[in-house]
């Protein structure tokens, strides 16, 4: 004798499709958004993404269905609104859940090239998957003619002249006394240093990776990390304005150092930041650093130079200022406005310290900057692609 299955009651049915209903309709969209973050690791065109995206959002759990489906469709009605709904709420809470750490990145930049492409309210769900805040904008200061006639007047009675922005000795050319005391630098705020330099750093993006950069000339030469393009086949350099440049070369690259120097073919050339003398770093001074930690651009972090040290066989700055995945490649900058360093790794990533990261000395840049590049080449010259 065969026992027969009590049916679900009708109202107690009604909840579950309603519920079954509103995990499809709710992590549909959620599915192809975390989707996207992983096909953007291989390309950033929009389009590929997104039917991409789709396209496995759709066919994967209707594949799961067929492979399910039994003959008996008694036994199989309801079994295909199950699996959708399971994998449409599966697949955004293991990005968000136990796969975060793989995840969050991706999820992070997909979030920064949708708000780049208009969709900003799209791009906000991609951070809140990723766990992590969008980038305040940039706040321009009120420029006030009147004030600033006010505070010239002020420095001419007081018998200062203006200075060059570059520190070089005052605006109107003339020449110090030989026994006069040479004025202090300028120091300025974080916020000053920001608006200042900012316009400055670049953001590299390398085949599925991506760091960061700064300009060194007037001739479009960007430093940054050997990590940050070593392999590359492909190198595109993102302005601070949002134009990119995909007419890049490698100047020279240094692996021990973890240096490299680029130049980049723009008719708007990103401007210099000044080279400062790492010898001459102190520890507690303090320092700023700009870049784009997990793809979200021009963030500015301050701390302090902890400890000048050797690890490894290499001078570094040690550096209080919080580094992340993304600001490999930037500039640590002093209070007058001279980079000291380049930004390059954190501790915290394997070793669970807070705050303890490293820059290679600006110094040692330096050595790399020469005025003709003999082997300069088309980056990805000696990494075609293949199939």
């Amino acid at each position: 004798m065969t026992q027969n299955k009590r049916p679900m009651p009708g109202a107690l049915r009604g909840v579950f499709g309603l519920v079954k209903f509103a995990c499809i309709l709710g992590g549909l969209p959620l599915t192809v958004l975390c989707l996207m973050a992983v096909v953007g690791a291989i390309t950033g065109s929009g389009w590929i993404r997104l039917v991409a995206a789709v396209v496995v959002a759709i066919g994967l759990p209707l594949l799961l269905v067929d492979r399910l489906l039994p003959d008996d469709r008694d036994r199989a009605r309801g079994l295909p609104s199950d699996v959708l709904a399971l994998f449409y709420v599966g697949v955004p809470l293991l990005f968000a859940g136990a796969a975060h750490g793989l995840t969050l990145r991706m999820l992070a930049v997909e979030g920064d090239r949708l708000h780049g492409g208009g969709w900003g309210r799209t791009g906000d769900v991609a951070y809140w998957l990723a766990s992590v805040e969008p980038a305040a904008p940039e706040e321009r200061p009120k420029k006030d003619p009147g004030k600033a006639k006010i505070r010239d007047k002020a420095r001419d009675k007081a018998g200062k002249p203006a200075v060059r922005a570059d520190g070089g000795g005052p605006a109107d050319g003339s020449v110090p006394r030989p026994d006069a005391k040479p004025a202090a630098p300028a120091k300025y705020t974080p916020a000053e240093i920001f608006r200042r330099c900012s316009p400055s750093v670049v953001n590299i993006k390398v085949n599925a990776g991506a760091g960061t950069g700064f300009a060194i000339d007037d001739k479009g030469t960007i430093a940054t990390n050997s990590h940050v393009i070593h392999n590359a086949t492909s190198v595109e350099v993102k302005l601070k304005d949002g134009e990119w440049v995909r007419k890049v070369e490698l100047l020279v690259e240094n692996e021990e150092a973890d240096l490299a120097l680029l130049r980049i073919d723009h008719a708007k050339l990103p401007p210099p930041l000044p080279l400062g003398d790492s010898d001459a770093a102190t520890v507690g001074d303090q320092v700023v650093a700009i870049g784009n930690p997990l793809g979200l651009e021009h963030t500015l972090t301050d701390g302090l130079i902890s400890a000048r040290r050797i690890h490894r066989a290499r001078k570094w700055l040690q550096i209080s200022v919080p580094i992340s995945p993304g600001n490999s490649g930037g500039p640590l900058i002093d209070m007058t406005g001279k980079v000291l360093g380049v930004t390059t790794a954190g501790f915290s990533a394997w070793s669970g310290a807070q705050n303890l990261n490293l820059a290679v000395p600006i110094n040692e840049l330096k050595k790399l900057i020469k005025d003709h590049y003999p082997d300069r080449k088309p980056v990805g010259s000696d990494n075609p692609q293949t199939w």
